[in-house]
C-alpha cells in the first residue's frame, strides 16, 4: 500500500513536471519578445549621368557631409584580351601603372604625396575590367583629378617596377598549387570552359618572362581611352564645377580607333570526371559543376532562392545533411552559377577524409537531385528569401557600392532597376518557381566533377562517375633555349669537361668516398648585412649534413639513403616525394658531384660567351634528376668561370636563373678550388661566399645521419 501511494506520488510529480515543461515550451523564449525592425530599403542615392564630349561616362553624387571626394574609374579591359603567349601582361600592366608613376612623376614621388596628402590612389587590371581609385580631401580635388588622369592616360612602365612585378607574379605562380581548393576550383574552371578559353588560363613563368615594357606601353594604347571609361564621382563638389574640372583635366585623351573584341564564346562541353592526385594530401577536394546562367535569365531569381535553400549559406541542407547528419564534410556549399557578363559556373562543393571521397560526392549529388524533383517547403523559402534580402541590404550600403553597381548594368545592358526588379521577384518567389528555375539551370546528371587528393586512399576510383582524367598540375619550369645535342657537341663538351676535371683535381676528385666543406656567405637582405656560416659532410653516395648558422638560428638538412629531414627552430620536418628526390639530387649537382660521377653524365658544347670579361665555352650537363647546370669554362686554362642553374628566390620561393661566379682560385685539401664567389639570383647579386676549408676523403661521424 504503501508502495502504491510513494508510486503514485512519483507519477503525479511526473505529470506535473511534464505540464510545467509543455506550458514553458509554449511560452515565449524572451528573445522572441524582442521585436526586430525591418531593414531599410536600398535607396538610390541623387546622382546625374553626363556623357563628355570624348565618350566618357560620367556618375555624379553629391554628397556634403564630409569634406573628402571619390574618384573610381572602371575601363573595358581585362585579361581576356590577353594573347596567349602574353598570359600576365594585363595584371602586370595595372599594378605598374600605379607602383611605376607617370611620365611626369614617378611611383616614388606619387606615394610620397599619399603619405603628406591623406590620398588615396590605385590601379588595377582583373579579367573583364580594370580601374582606377582616388580619394582625396576636398580641398586636393584639383591634384586627385590630376593624379588619376595622368595615371590612366602617361604611365610610365619604369623597368625596375615591371621586374618587381614579374618577381610578385612568378611567386604567385610557384605557391599555386599549395591550397587544395585553389588548385580544385582552377582546374574546375579549366574543365568546364576548355583549358585554353580567357576565363581558364593563367599565367606560366615563360608568359610572364615574355612581357616587356614595349608590350605594357603598347596594352595600355590599345585599351584605355576615354570612350570605354566610366568615372564614379561622390563627395564634397557641385556637379557642374565637377564636370567642367573633368573635362579640362582629361582634355585632349582620345577615342579609340578600334571596336572592342566580341566576347568570347562559352560552349556547353560534355562532362568529364577529373582527378588531381596529391599523395600529400590526407583529404579530398571535390567540385561539381557545369555552364550557368547569366543574371537576366528569368531563371535567375528562382536559382539565387534555391541556391541560398542548397549550399548558399549556413543552415542548408547540404549543410545539415551532408556536414552535420551524415559526418562527410568539413565544409561543403555551392554557388548558383550566376553572372552579369558571363553565365557562371554552378557548382558544389565538399572537403572530406580521402576515406569518403566517392561517399561524399554521392550525397552532394543526392541533395542537388532533390532540388530539381520536388519543391522546397516553405519554411525553406521564407528563410532564404528573408536571407538574399538582408544580405542584399549590406551589400550596398555606400554610394560607391551603388553607383559601381549602376556603371556595371550599363556595362552589361542591364536596366538600371535591375536591383529593384530583382528583389521584388525574390519577394514573391514560390516554392513552385523555385523548382521550375532549378528544373530549367541545374541538371546533376551533366556535372562536370573535379577531385583533389590522395587517390589511392579513397573509398572508389570515380569511374562510376564516367572515365577518368588524371589532371596533371605540374607547373612549367621556364624554358631554356638549348639547341639539339649534335655527336660533335656532346664529344666536344666532354672533352672540356674531363680538361675542367683534370686541372681540378684528377683522380682525387673521381675516387674521393667523403668530403668536409666550410664556407661563409655575406648577404644583404632588405638592408640587413648578414652572416651565414655553412658545414657540410657528405658520404658518397647518398649521405650528406648541411647545417647553416644564420642570424636567426640553426638550420639542418639530413639525407640517409632514403630519408631525408630538415631540423630547425620550428621543428624536424621529414622530407618526402619530390623534396627527398631533390635532396638526393643535390648531392651531385654541385662541382664535386659533377666532375666525381662525369662519366654518368650528357656534356654538351654551346656557342662560346663571354663571362666575366673571358671568351667561355659553355657545357650543358645533364643527367642528375630533371636539373641541369651549364658550367662555362676558360679554355686557357680550364678553369670554371660561372655555374648557372635553375634554383629557388630565398625570398619569394620563385623559380630564378641562380649563378655561381667565381672571383678567386685556391688550393684546398691538395685540389685547385674555387675559394671566393658571387651568388646572384635572376643576375642580381644575394651574397658573396668565400670557402675556409675542404678536407676530401674526411672522417665522417655517421652520428650525424641518425634522426635525434
Amino acid at each position: 500500500m504503501k508502495t502504491m501511494k510513494r508510486t503514485g506520488r512519483v507519477l503525479l510529480v511526473a505529470a506535473l513536471l511534464l505540464t510545467v515543461a509543455a506550458s514553458a515550451a509554449l511560452a515565449k523564449k524572451p528573445w522572441e519578445k524582442i521585436k526586430i525592425p525591418e531593414l531599410n530599403e536600398i535607396t538610390m542615392p541623387e546622382y546625374q549621368r553626363v556623357e563628355l564630349d570624348n565618350g566618357m561616362i560620367v556618375y555624379l553624387a553629391e554628397d556634403h557631409e564630409f569634406p573628402l571626394i571619390q574618384l573610381s574609374a572602371t575601363i573595358d579591359v581585362g585579361s581576356i584580351y590577353e594573347s596567349e603567349d602574353k598570359l600576365g601582361l594585363a595584371s602586370m600592366t595595372g599594378s605598374v601603372m600605379r607602383t611605376g608613376g607617370t611620365t611626369d612623376r614617378n611611383g616614388d614621388a606619387i606615394d610620397e604625396l599619399v603619405e603628406a596628402r591623406g590620398l588615396a590612389v590605385e590601379t588595377w587590371i582583373g579579367q573583364t575590367s580594370g580601374g582606377a581609385y582616388v580619394s582625396a580631401m576636398s580641398e586636393d580635388l584639383d591634384l586627385g583629378l590630376e593624379l588619376l588622369a595622368e595615371i590612366l592616360r602617361k604611365p610610365a612602365f619604369p623597368a625596375d617596377k615591371i621586374k618587381l612585378a614579374m618577381e610578385e607574379q612568378k611567386a604567385q605562380i610557384s605557391r599555386r598549387n599549395d591550397d587544395p581548393m585553389s588548385i580544385a576550383r582552377r582546374e574546375a574552371m579549366k574543365a568546364v570552359y576548355g583549358d585554353d578559353h580567357p576565363l581558364a588560363r593563367h599565367p606560366e613563368y615563360d608568359t610572364i618572362a615574355s612581357c616587356t615594357q614595349a608590350d605594357m606601353l603598347a596594352f595600355h594604347a590599345d585599351w584605355f581611352h576615354p570612350d570605354r571609361m566610366y568615372l564614379v564621382v561622390i563627395g564634397d563638389f557641385a556637379s557642374a564645377d565637377m564636370v567642367s574640372r573633368i573635362e579640362t583635366s582629361f582634355a585632349g585623351w582620345e577615342r579609340a580607333t578600334n571596336e572592342l573584341p566580341a566576347d568570347p564564346e562559352i560552349y556547353d562541353l560534355p562532362r568529364t570526371v577529373n582527378v588531381v592526385d596529391k599523395d600529400d594530401l590526407t583529404q579530398s577536394t571535390i567540385i561539381m559543376g557545369h555552364k550557368g546562367i547569366r543574371a537576366d535569365d528569368p531563371n535567375y531569381a528562382g536559382v539565387m532562392v534555391g541556391n541560398r535553400i542548397l549550399g548558399g549559406g549556413f543552415a542548408t541542407r547540404l549543410f545539415n545533411e551532408v556536414r552535420s547528419r551524415q559526418g562527410l564534410a568539413y565544409s561543403v556549399g555551392s554557388s548558383p552559377g550566376t553572372g552579369f557578363r558571363y553565365p557562371g559556373l554552378f557548382m558544389a562543393f565538399t572537403m572530406t577524409k580521402s576515406e569518403t571521397s566517392e561517399k561524399a560526392t554521392d550525397a552532394v549529388l543526392a541533395e542537388i537531385q532533390k532540388m530539381v524533383a520536388e519543391e522546397v517547403t516553405e519554411d525553406e523559402l521564407a528563410q532564404a528569401k528573408d536571407g538574399i534580402l538582408n544580405s542584399e541590404v549590406f551589400s550596398f550600403d555606400t554610394k560607391r557600392e551603388i553607383l559601381d553597381r549602376m556603371v556595371m548594368y550599363e556595362r552589361y545592358g542591364y536596366p538600371e532597376d535591375f536591383l529593384q526588379q530583382y528583389q521584388e521577384q525574390v519577394r514573391n518567389m514560390t516554392a513552385a518557381q523555385v523548382l521550375t528555375a532549378t528544373q530549367a539551370v541545374w541538371k546533376p546528371d551533366q556535372m562536370t566533377i573535379l577531385a583533389v587528393g590522395n587517390y589511392n586512399d579513397w573509398d572508389g576510383d570515380f569511374s562510376k562517375y564516367g572515365t577518368v582524367n588524371m589532371v596533371d598540375i605540374t607547373i612549367p619550369e621556364p624554358a631554356l633555349d638549348i639547341p639539339d645535342a649534335t655527336p660533335a657537341s656532346l664529344e666536344a663538351g666532354m672533352a672540356a669537361m674531363v680538361s675542367a676535371r683534370d686541372v681540378a683535381g684528377g683522380s682525387e676528385l673521381t675516387g674521393m668516398k667523403s668530403y668536409y666543406e666550410k664556407s661563409v656567405m655575406e648577404a644583404s637582405i632588405q638592408g640587413m648585412d648578414l652572416t651565414f656560416t655553412t658545414e657540410k659532410s657528405v658520404v658518397f653516395p647518398d649521405h650528406s649534413y648541411t647545417q647553416v648558422k644564420t642570424p636567426f638560428g640553426n638550420q639542418t638538412m639530413v639525407l640517409a639513403g632514403d630519408t631525408a629531414w630538415a631540423e630547425g627552430p620550428m621543428g624536424t620536418r621529414d622530407l618526402e616525394g619530390d623534396d627527398l628526390q631533390q635532396a638526393k639530387d643535390d648531392l651531385h649537382t654541385d662541382m664535386v658531384g659533377i666532375f666525381r660521377s662525369l662519366d654518368d653524365l650528357q656534356c654538351q658544347a654551346l656557342e662560346p660567351r663571354e663571362v666575366e670579361g673571358i671568351n667561355c665555352l659553355p657545357v650543358y650537363v645533364t643527367g642528375v634528376g630533371d636539373s641541369y647546370q651549364i658550367i662555362f669554362l676558360d679554355p686557357t686554362n680550364q678553369q670554371v668561370v660561372m655555374v648557372q642553374q635553375p634554383g629557388v628566390s630565398p625570398m619569394t620561393q620563385a623559380p630564378v636563373i641562380q649563378k655561381v661566379i667565381v672571383d678567386e682560385y685556391g688550393e684546398l685539401g691538395g685540389m685547385k678550388m674555387p675559394v671566393k664567389m658571387q651568388l646572384t639570383y635572376d643576375d642580381e647579386l644575394f651574397g658573396t661566399i668565400a670557402v675556409e676549408a675542404f678536407e676530401p676523403n674526411a672522417a665522417v661521424d655517421t652520428k650525424l645521419f641518425e634522426k635525434q
